[in-house]
């Protein structure tokens, strides 16, 4: 009797295990499927699941703002606006033109040396030690854009945000007030897409050339750092 009770008990555990599971297995509760369940046995490519957008970039036309500012400027706070446009041929290689304004303003360390005077030696003029400073004014940029690497984030499944890690490199002219100056750009950035039309991207540049300090020529590396929202136009 005990043995034929413990039975059924055993067979109807067995039963309720089999139920439980295949209910959850069917709602997926902590079911792990292995690689040969997906592509088989005899499958050696691997399963895809970074799907790409949904839209495409090239031949594309893409218009833009920028804003953001020149950050080492030892006294000048110089701040910078601007447009872009672009067009990739691909999805990873494509062509930028910026131009961009400044609004400069002496910095702090620039408005404490201008309140000290001395009297020169050889004068009885009074005089600040004001120094020696290169003002940029404005730059034109024009630059090959490679966004080899790809990702998007997934909010919580209700929004997918597309993204690139990208770099550039090209030319510009630099409006100084030593004249325009030829230089040498490049950049790192990466952009944010929003539906088929809209991005925003954050971006690292520096522009490098060569500038005249106290009669002799010197390499200056002008960084920039901006914010930017640019919109597809088909």
């Amino acid at each position: 009797m005990f043995k034929h009770t413990i039975g059924k008990l055993s067979g109807i555990s067995l039963l309720a295990v089999m139920v439980a599971g295949s209910v959850f297995s069917g709602k997926g509760y902590g079911l792990e499927l292995k690689p040969s369940d997906i592509r088989g046995e005899k499958k050696t490519s691997p399963v895809t699941i970074l799907q790409n957008r949904y839209f495409t970039k090239a031949f594309r036309p893409e218009i833009g703002v920028t804003a953001g500012s020149f950050v080492n400027e030892a006294y000048t706070d110089t701040y910078m606006w601007g447009v872009h446009a672009s067009l990739f041929i691909n999805e990873w290689l494509g062509f930028e033109f910026q131009n961009i304004a400044t609004n400069v303003s002496d910095s702090d360390d620039r408005k404490a040396l201008n309140q000290l005077k001395y009297r020169r030696i050889d004068s009885s003029e009074v005089v600040s030690p004001d120094p020696e400073v290169n003002r940029i004014h404005g730059s034109r940029d024009l630059t090959v854009i490679l966004a080899p690497f790809y990702g998007k984030i997934n909010f919580i499944d209700s929004l997918i945000i597309y993204s690139d890690l990208y770099v550039a490199s090209g030319f510009s002219k630099v409006d100084t007030d030593q004249g325009e100056l030829n230089s040498f750009s490049w950049a790192v950035g990466q952009r944010f897409y929003y539906e088929k039309n809209i991005s925003f991207r954050f971006e690292v540049k520096d522009r490098i050339y060569q500038e005249d300090r106290v009669g002799e020529s010197y390499t200056r590396h002008a960084y920039s750092v901006d914010l930017g929202m640019s919109y597809f136009l088909f």
